[in-house]
């Protein structure tokens, strides 16, 4: 084998190793039954970013086409509805925990909705039917934070007695907690204080998740990040089984700390390469609502001193303009928590007292960032009510009747496809059924990676490029042939066969991408899944077909003459 040949056989292997790192996850997952799929994606909720995603049509769920009611919009205020109900419904369906929804602008008025997997149909609708809620919310102060963070943790460690207070103030040690669970549970083994045994066992059905996690403290969960409280993605749950817990809410409100809320930031911040979420602990009644902002504007900070970089300018209604002046005034050098929808998206210093209704948002934004954080202050005021106007219900067994079904076809097709390749073609025949299982493979591994959904139309994607990949082998094939007919030898004919090939193949392949990507560009929903997985497929059977064909034939045929098995 030359020192070509080598080069390329190893090209060859490692798009094979990419293939399989790339599909692993999604093996793993789906080889799952899926009551195990769920258990196991609360131990690696980052695995939808990493496998390739059912769409709707093959794992049910639910589909709703929202359109926007300008009826009652003032023409001179009309600029970007559209823009504000979709930031709206996205941070709402976020909130779901739908696995890669599908959230799409058609028009000027529609939004169309897709929700794979979704098994609560009621709370998506009037969840997505709301009207949005923006508020300002002042973040409480450290020494309340670290109260209720006390607070929680004796709940926790079962140390809270009718005097919450007096046990707040107790002493809250590491070693104390280990100290009095190690006690309580010698006592529990050895079957003493049967009452507090029977206490314990009624409090099992609001704890069970939390104990099978090994969980005994809340401030273990937090980490400080940015003179803020933060938790890893993973440990959001655990949070929010906690702060759920009706002792712990009761334990809150007897120290005064009913009235103030937890909230998590919108976006994620890394630390130390993993992602985390702030958790803001804020004031429950808010200073101002939505109603107050009259207009919000991302534009690039022009201020020297902050280093540039981008801002969001409000301005405030008559109304909202008084408040904001008294708000600012008496919170000087504190927090303002802006609240979309139980959700912050931001939380600036009061710097001043401000008034005339203007004020602006500095921070560490870009542009982009500016402009989408005053998209979300202006959906707090929309002038336009949405509305379903269609919706569709997918069931889980029909997703997964079309499932069995396309992969039947694609089985019976597929093995008709090979015979004919292996009959007709012989050892020849053997590299290209290769070629066309690495290519399926290939596809499927692609979208893996981009962390691309596979519909339907989808499927009927693939098996077209694999009948065009077929395609391209037969050229390839029967130019071979013709090669030998002419007293050519093996190498001579393969080489030429190929090059004859080329550009036939190339041309067919180029026109077909040419027209999916248009498909894709135009298309929406179906249309779009199956463009994207057709213009996946025959990019990678182009490679397949001129590349590694010829680095397989070059290696099976290296020592033949004047015969060959084709």
């Amino acid at each position: 084998m030359d020192r070509k040949t080598t080069i390329r056989l190893l090209v060859v292997i490692a798009s094979i190793i990419l293939m399989v790192v790339f599909l692993y996850p999604s093996f793993v997952y789906y080889s799952k039954p899926l009551p195990e799929r769920e258990e196991y994606v609360k131990t690696h909720p980052a695995i939808f970013k990493k496998i390739v995603n059912l769409g709707l049509d093959l794992q049910g769920g639910m589909r709703l086409v929202l359109e926007i009611d300008r009826t009652n919009i003032d023409k001179t205020q009309d600029k970007d509805p559209l823009d504000r109900a979709f930031t709206v419904i996205e941070n709402r369906i976020n909130g779901l925990g739908v696995a890669e929804p599908s959230i799409q602008k058609q028009g000027k008025d529609r939004i169309i909705v897709e929700l794979p997997g979704l098994k609560d149909e009621k709370r998506a609708k009037d969840i997505i039917g709301q009207t949005a809620q923006l508020e300002f919310m002042l973040l409480r102060d450290p020494v309340q934070l670290e109260q209720a963070i006390n607070v929680i943790d004796n709940v926790m460690a079962g140390k809270l007695s009718k005097d919450t207070a007096g046990a707040v103030a107790a002493s809250d040690t590491t070693a104390q907690k280990a100290k009095a669970q190690q006690a309580m549970a010698e006592k529990l083994f050895k079957g003493e204080e049967k009452k507090k045994d029977t206490a314990i066992k009624a409090d099992t059905a609001d704890t069970a998740a939390l104990e099978e996690a090994e969980v005994t403290s809340f401030k273990d969960l937090l980490s400080g990040m940015q003179g803020q409280i933060a938790v890893r993605m993973d440990n959001i749950g655990r949070v929010n089984d906690i702060l759920a817990r009706k002792d712990v809410r009761e334990a809150l409100e007897r120290v005064g700390l009913g009235n103030n809320k937890f909230l998590w930031s919108h976006d994620t911040v890394m630390a130390q390469s993993v992602p985390h979420r702030s958790l803001y602990y804020v004031k429950g009644t808010p200073e101002m609502r939505g109603d107050a902002i009259k207009d919000a504007r991302g534009s690039l900070d022009q201020n020297a001193m902050r280093g540039g970089g981008a801002k969001v300018d409000l301005e405030m209604n008559s109304k909202g303009a008084r408040r904001f002046s008294v708000v600012t005034a008496v919170n000087v050098n504190k927090f303002l928590a802006i609240v979309l929808d139980s959700t912050v998206y931001s939380a600036p210093r009061i710097i001043q007292k401000i008034s005339g209704g203007r004020a602006e948002i500095t921070g560490n934004f870009s542009i982009a960032e500016a402009h989408n954080l005053a998209v979300v202050l202006r959906a707090g005021a929309l002038p336009a009510p949405v509305k379903i106007i269609e919706e569709r219900i997918v069931g889980p067994s029909l997703g997964q009747d079309s499932i069995q079904k396309s992969v039947l076809a694609g089985l019976v097709g597929g093995l008709l496809v090979i015979f004919f390749i292996l009959v007709y073609y012989r050892l020849s025949g053997v590299i290209a059924v290769l070629v066309i299982i690495l290519n399926v493979f290939g596809v499927i591994a692609v979208m893996a990676g981009l962390n691309a959904t596979l519909t339907l139309p989808g499927i009927a994607g693939i098996l077209l490029q694999i009948g065009m990949g077929v395609d391209a082998n037969v050229l390839i094939y029967e130019r071979i042939r013709e090669e030998l007919r002419t007293g050519k030898t093996v190498r001579a004919s393969i080489k030429a066969g190929f090059e004859r090939a080329f550009v036939t193949i190339v041309d067919s392949n180029l026109t077909t991408i040419a027209t999916a990507l248009i498909l894709y560009w135009k298309g929406t929903g179906p249309i779009k899944g199956f463009a994207l997985t057709l213009t996946f497929g025959l990019c990678i059977s182009l490679f397949l077909a001129l590349f590694m064909s010829k680095v397989l034939f070059d290696i099976v045929f290296a020592n033949a003459k004047d015969k060959m098995s084709i």
